[in-house]
């Protein structure tokens, strides 16, 4: 049989499985196995041959190929430990394993079962010692079926899974035959973007099956998902949904927050003290513990978002440390080219003076010396006192807060100056009460503490109309300014293109269409993109349109063959 005859036949087997459905199974139990036999051995054939490839095309198609057959196999592995717990395979007789090793088990008698005890007290016993795993993995296995494929009733028959919204997204397998049809050729790779990877589906339903009760379906009491979100819905229903979305990092940053914000409604943890600690010492080297509360914390994500671009003033001067010199040479010096001899101190003129000690700040003195008149005497006011509701760890973070928000106008070394922006409903101005907010680097402000900064904050207050659209400034200027910049980032969240996850502050302003060929400096035709997708819009690989006066991005035909317009939900804003 040639190589053409062999594929035909293996299309017809595929059909003829396929065209069975969920009725009798197509092949019997030796055929199946004799089936999977010689597929384990075409796949080790292949994967070597494989291996040879040079042209880089069929390297990318063969790299699409073995994900789809690993993300088979991974769901493969579930559904064989939920077949091994259903049909009760840990009770059979010494004799069946014994025969099954050497290969001469007749399956057309009926299965022998241990009269008394059995070999292996449960599936994750025997998975374990058959398949050489690590028996904690062949539980998770077992456990993993009872959440998206089947469990037990009380019978040991097998019945639906916890999460049944979920089962779709597990039973789902990238069709390569389905992609290969309106292709010119049968080899086309199957679509692994519209078809989840079972690992993500499993990791999903481990974080919603820690808020459910215990399973106590096999001992009679059926149990389904209870877990709710705070609109009522279930929340295996909204990861669902959640898992539908493209592209990945989308999805998972969503999922992450569905599982947060649920942990958040129903925590009984102590919440861990503010303040600055003291950590280890370790070869040296210090460490500290920092704990803020929302409002204090993007004022840290500001500072370092700041200190991390390059681009800025402050952020490149925030790299000359590293750069000027080694560590133990900045120790003696703080000036280029000034050197300080170690057998004399260095003198700091803010705690250095000539100009003798006043009598105040001398130490105590017997009673008749000095006098109350002396010039330097400060007025006999009582001390400053601490408050005392304010723990020491909470005064030295407000100390440190005080110094990132004061900045000494009269230093002339660039300074970081932390930013912080706020994003709010312009209908939820009206009732304050209930006002909540959440900040360009998604930390979620309660109603009292963004009430508490727009007290004392500067207010961007962009006003927009049903389609999103703001200002224009024309072609007066060609750099889009600081407040438009703000806007478009507040309006996109960050960059367009749809899973990015670029910090916003390291964001590149991008003219929908180039100034030089008429294009106006308008927040409609501001599109805020990372530097990678900046080239890749400018090189023809990614398309920007407009829809509604707002920018979308195509995605290139081999990433998204439907060329829908996007835009990047990574940093929407719910709630």
């Amino acid at each position: 049989m040639d190589l053409q005859q062999l594929t035909h036949s293996l299309t017809a087997l595929v059909g003829q499985v396929a065209d069975q459905g969920s009725g009798e199974p197509a092949l019997s139990a030796p055929q199946l196995l004799q089936a999977q036999s010689i597929l384990l051995q075409l796949a080790g054939n292949l994967s070597r041959q494989a291996e040879q490839l040079t042209d880089p095309r069929a390297a990318v198609a063969n790299a699409q190929f073995a994900e789809a057959l690993g993300r088979q196999s991974t769901r493969g592995t579930v559904i064989a430990a939920s077949l091994v717990e259903t049909t009760g395979a840990h009770a059979l007789h010494m004799d069946e394993f014994d025969d099954l090793r050497a290969g001469r088990t007749d399956f057309s008698a009926e299965p022998r079962f241990a009269a008394g005890r059995t070999v292996y007290p449960d599936a994750a016993n025997l998975l374990a010692a058959v398949l050489d795993l690590n028996y904690f993995e062949a539980t998770r296995r077992v456990e993993d079926a009872h959440l998206v494929h089947a469990r037990r009733d009380i019978s040991g028959a097998a019945c639906a899974p916890r999460f049944t919204a979920l089962v779709e997204h597990f039973a789902a397998t990238p069709d390569p035959f389905a992609a290969s049809q309106p292709a010119s050729a049968p080899w086309a790779p199957p679509d692994l973007h519209h078809v989840r990877d079972p690992r993500e589906v499993l990791k999903a339903a481990r974080a919603l099956d820690k808020f459910e009760p215990a399973d106590t379906t096999f001992d009679g009491i059926p149990t389904s998902a209870t877990a709710t979100a705070a609109d009522g819905t279930l929340l295996e229903d909204q990861a669902a949904a959640l898992l539908a979305e493209t592209p990945l990092r989308t999805r998972q940053k969503h999922l992450n927050t569905l599982v947060k914000d649920y942990k958040e409604a129903h925590s009984e943890t102590r919440t861990p003290p503010l303040g600055l600690f003291r950590g280890r010492v370790v070869n040296g080297v210090h460490e500290f513990i920092v704990r803020v509360r929302s409002l204090d914390a993007e004022l840290w994500n500001s500072l370092i978002a700041q200190a991390d671009n390059k681009r800025t003033q402050a952020g490149a001067a925030a790299r000359q440390a590293d750069k000027s010199a080694p560590a133990d040479e900045r120790a003696q010096s703080d000036e280029p080219g000034r050197e300080s001899s170690s057998d004399e101190p260095v003198h700091d003129d803010l705690w250095h003076s000539d100009e003798p000690i006043p009598d105040w700040a001398r130490g105590p003195q017997p009673e008749g010396e000095g006098t109350s008149s002396s010039p330097g005497a400060p007025p006999d006011a009582a001390m400053p006192v601490m408050p005392t509701t304010c723990t020491i760890p909470e005064r030295r973070l407000n100390a440190l807060n005080a110094i990132l928000r004061n900045i000494d106008p009269d230093n002339s070394t660039k300074r970081i100056i932390p930013e912080i922006v706020v994003h709010a409903s312009y209908e939820d101005l009206a009732d304050l009460a209930s006002l909540s907010g959440i900040t360009a680097h998604g930390v979620k402000l309660s109603a009292p503490e963004l009430r508490t900064m727009l007290c004392e904050a500067k207010v961007l207050s962009p006003i927009y109309n049903a389609d999103g659209v703001i200002m224009d400034i024309g072609r007066d200027a060609r750099l889009f300014p600081r407040w438009m910049k703000l806007a478009a980032r507040d309006r996109d969240g960050g960059c367009l293109v749809p899973g990015c996850t670029e910090e916003p502050a390291l964001l590149e302003y991008h003219h929908f269409m180039p100034w030089s060929k008429g294009g106006h400096t308008r927040l409609q035709d501001c599109c805020p993109l990372c530097t990678t997708h900046h080239v890749m819009v400018h090189t023809g690989y990614l398309k920007l349109v407009k829809i509604k006066k707002l920018p979308y991005v195509i995605l290139p035909k081999h990433l998204d063959p439907d060329q829908r317009p996007q835009r990047n939900t990574y940093f929407a804003r719910s709630g």
